[in-house]
């Protein structure tokens, strides 16, 4: 079979004919990936992902954590991805970044590095096996690694035997898994969630964990005018038909999902051409807000904003 039931395709959401023999779409800059969208639909979203950080904070406090979850950061399909804020942080302007030599993280992030680590438990995804789906990722890791003007230390560390997604043992995404929790790094590809999970549309998610000063609010270490990151999680959405180098390529949505880990936003303006009603962004990047099929070579603007954050580290 092409695809496990309830699952689809960049195809299939798209219109684009997608035949039973599963053929390939293509790997260039395909503008007709990108159909017509509704604002209604994005803030259907939106709304969603704001009652999920919500509910999230509220358990959060309760449990009596150092760290709530301030935006969340998603890349849609046929939809246009947009960052969505915590109401209660930042009133929309939030910037937040990780703060070097952060003695809140020296536990897990050997300063002044950054590191990652990739879930196993949740790490196959269709046909492609947990170590398909970790190479990929480790492959976009590298692409933001190798960036010249960075002097970032960007290390992964080793597999653990565990879920290592803090949000999925709380009651984020539905019934959580339960039991304590660790951090195991500052960015975790946490891995795929089942249908459901998250809102269909969105392929994949990038959430932010910000540090919390109990009864004062987000926290300012250092005094740069940016809150101070706890870690991130990134997620993905098996509802999707996930592939290699073609359709929804894990290294591509990864790629783009990294970027959010190391800070950088959204770029890039969607455009639509009226006469034949098809999409494009200016300039295409992998940093645009939707996914527009594969792209694992950074643009000009992808790198420009990275330099733009890291290349001062651990200085800026």
């Amino acid at each position: 079979m092409c695809r496990r039931r309830g699952q689809i395709s960049i195809a299939a959401l798209t219109g684009l004919v997608f035949a039973a023999a599963c053929q390939e779409l293509p790997s260039g800059p395909p503008s007709d990936l990108m159909p017509q969208f509704s604002q209604t639909q994005v803030d259907e979203v939106n709304a969603s992902l704001q009652d999920m950080m919500s509910a999230a904070n509220a358990e959060l406090a309760a449990m009596g954590e150092e760290f709530q979850v301030g935006m969340v950061e998603w890349i849609g399909a046929d939809l246009m991805g947009q960052t969505v804020f915590f109401k209660d942080v930042g009133n929309k302007v939030l910037g937040a970044d990780f703060v070097p030599n952060d003695p809140r993280r020296a536990g897990r992030s050997p300063p002044p590095g950054i590191n990652y680590i990739i879930d196993q438990v949740d790490a196959a995804a269709d046909a492609l096996t947990a170590a398909q789906t970790t190479a990929a990722i480790v492959r976009a890791m590298d692409t933001w690694e190798n960036v010249q003007c960075s002097h970032i230390p960007l290390s992964r560390r080793a597999d653990v035997a565990v879920d290592v997604g803090v949000l999925e043992r709380i009651n984020f995404f539905g019934p959580g898994l339960g039991g304590s929790f660790g951090i195991f790094a500052d960015i975790h590809h946490a891995g795929w969630l089942p249908a459901g999970r998250l809102p269909n549309n969105v392929i994949a998610a990038t959430f932010t964990a910000i540090f919390i000063i109990s009864g004062v609010g987000p926290s300012d270490i250092d005094n740069n005018g940016l809150i101070d990151v706890a870690f991130r999680e990134i997620y993905y959405n098996d509802r999707f038909l996930w592939q290699v180098n073609t359709g929804v390529d894990v290294e591509s949505i990864a790629l783009h999902e990294a970027g959010h880990g190391l800070s950088q936003a959204h770029f890039g303006k969607l455009f639509r051409t009226d006469s034949n009603g098809m999409f494009h962004f200016a300039p295409r990047a992998v940093m645009n807000a939707g996914y527009t099929g594969v792209q694992q070579v950074l643009a000009g603007t992808d790198n420009g904003g990275h330099c733009s954050i890291w290349d001062d580290w651990p200085n800026s």
